[in-house]
């Protein structure tokens, strides 16, 4: 079954460089992604949920759209600056978040 599919996408992918239709064919190469990424990361955020883990999902949603907003809105030569933002917000989260238990812990 997997080696008919892999040959009709192979026929797809030859019929779109053929008739250089580059806008399709991104379009199924991106929803392909999408959708392969959907299945391979729907079972680690339900564990993740299943954990409560609200502060880390929450994180890693901030963190996406901030990429996404940035490369939307902003020319961004050099992404180095934007990922040590990245990383002085994780830990600032962390310390906050060590602090937090460490409080709730010795409370009476």
């Amino acid at each position: 079954m997997l080696e008919q599919l892999w040959k009709e996408m192979l026929r797809i992918s030859d019929y779109l460089l053929l008739t250089m239709q580059t806008e399709m064919f991104f379009v199924i190469y991106v929803l392909l992604g999408l959708s392969l990424l959907f299945l391979l990361l729907q079972p680690f955020v339900k564990f993740v949920i299943a954990l409560e883990w609200s502060v880390f999902l929450t994180y890693i949603m901030a963190v996406i759209l901030m990429f996404w907003l940035t490369s939307a809105m902003i020319n961004v030569e050099d992404w180095r600056y934007v990922l040590y933002a990245i990383i002085i917000f994780s830990i600032i989260l962390s310390i906050k978040r060590g602090l937090k238990l460490r409080t709730s812990k010795y409370k009476p």
